[in-house]
C-alpha cells in the first residue's frame, strides 16, 4: 500500500469538523485519540536544561498500526534513544487480539500473551507466559450485552474468581458496576456513573473499602472541555487532585495539580497539527505555584512524525 508521509509543512490549525471518541472506542486509533488511517508514529522528546539551552530531540517510542486501526508493534526507547522493549501484536481474521510478544532488552526477558475465543460459551481465555513458562491463565465470561460478568484466574495452585454485576438506566447506560472476589469481602470495588440529559457522562467514581476517586466532566456543544478529579479518603475528607482543560479535539491544554487541595503546579500545552487533525508538536511549560512563580517556564517539547495508510 502507498503511504502519505508526515510533512511539517502540512501543519494546519485545529480542525473543527472532527469529533473525539470519548468511550466505547472501536480500535486503538480511537482509544489513542488519533484521526485518519494512521500507519506509524515516531515520538520524540526535547527536554530543556534551562531557559536558553536544550537537548536534541530523542526518540522515545515508535507505534505501528494495522490498516484496521489496531496496534501491531510498539518499540520503547530510553533517555538516550536506545531500544529497551519491543511489543509485537497479532490478530485473527475477525480483527481480534490473539497474541503479543514483549521482549525486554535490559533484562533479556520475554512475555507472551495468547487469547482464544469461544463464541458458543461466550468466553475468552488469556494465557501469559514468562520466558516460555506459563505464569497464569484467565478465563473471561461475558453476558448477553457483551459486558464481562466473571473471570477465573489460575496461577500455580491458586485460583481466583471475580464476579461483576451491573445496573443500567432507561437508556442502557451503566449507572453502577460492582466487582467482588469470591471469598474475599474486602476486595469489593464499586464504580458509579452519572449522565446529563444528553446521556453524556458527567461524573464517575471508583470506590474501595478505604478510598474513593471521583472524576467530574464538563461538556460544551457535545465536547468535553474540563475534567476535575478528587479523592475521598477513609476519614471522608475530600481532596482536589487535578483540573484539566481540553481543546475541542480532547487534547489537554491546561492542567492544574493540587496537593492537599492547594494549587501546586500548573502545566500549559500548545500544539501544532497536521492536516488530519493530529498534533505533531506539543510545547509544554510549567508554573510552580508552590514557589510563587509568576510565569510559565518551558520544560520539554514532544514531536510526532506520522505516516498514514492510503
Amino acid at each position: 500500500m502507498s503511504i502519505i508521509l508526515f510533512n511539517c509543512q502540512n501543519k494546519t490549525e485545529l480542525r473543527t469538523d472532527l469529533q473525539p471518541i470519548y468511550s466505547d472506542s472501536k480500535n486503538a486509533l480511537q482509544g489513542n485519540n488519533l484521526y485518519g488511517k494512521v500507519k506509524k508514529i515516531e515520538y520524540y522528546k526535547t527536554t530543556f536544561q534551562n531557559t536558553e539551552n536544550d537537548d536534541k530531540p530523542v526518540l522515545n517510542k515508535i507505534e505501528e498500526y494495522t490498516d484496521f486501526g489496531e496496534l501491531k508493534k510498539v518499540e520503547y526507547f530510553d533517555n538516550y534513544g536506545e531500544l529497551t522493549q519491543t511489543n509485537v501484536i497479532d490478530y485473527n481474521k475477525n480483527q481480534e487480539f490473539i497474541k503479543s510478544v514483549s521482549i525486554n532488552k535490559s533484562n533479556e526477558s520475554n512475555i507472551i500473551q495468547t487469547s482464544e475465543y469461544d463464541t458458543i460459551k461466550n468466553t475468552s481465555e488469556l494465557s501469559v507466559f514468562v520466558n516460555d513458562t506459563i505464569d497464569h491463565k484467565t478465563t473471561f465470561y461475558y453476558g448477553k450485552n457483551g459486558y464481562q460478568i466473571k473471570r477465573i484466574s489460575i496461577k500455580g495452585n491458586d485460583t481466583t474468581e471475580v464476579n461483576l454485576e451491573y445496573t443500567f438506566d432507561d437508556n442502557d447506560k451503566i449507572i453502577s458496576s460492582t466487582q467482588k472476589e469470591k471469598g474475599n469481602d474486602k476486595s469489593t470495588t464499586t464504580n458509579l456513573f452519572k449522565y446529563d440529559h444528553n446521556n453524556n457522562l458527567i461524573e464517575s467514581s471508583y470506590k474501595t473499602e478505604r478510598m474513593e476517586v471521583i472524576s467530574e466532566t464538563e461538556w460544551k456543544d457535545g465536547r468535553i472541555f474540563k475534567q476535575t478529579s478528587y479523592t475521598i479518603s477513609a476519614h471522608l475528607k475530600k481532596h482536589k487532585n487535578n483540573i484539566t482543560e481540553f481543546d475541542i479535539l480532547y487534547n489537554p491544554i491546561n492542567s492544574k495539580e493540587f496537593e492537599d487541595s492547594k494549587l501546586n503546579r500548573e502545566l500549559k500545552f500548545d500544539y501544532e497539527f497536521d492536516k488530519n487533525g493530529n498534533w505533531i508538536k506539543k510545547n509544554v511549560s510549567m508554573k510552580e505555584h508552590f514557589n510563587k512563580s509568576k510565569e510559565f517556564v518551558p520544560i520539554y517539547v514532544d514531536t510526532r512524525k506520522i505516516s498514514y495508510w492510503k
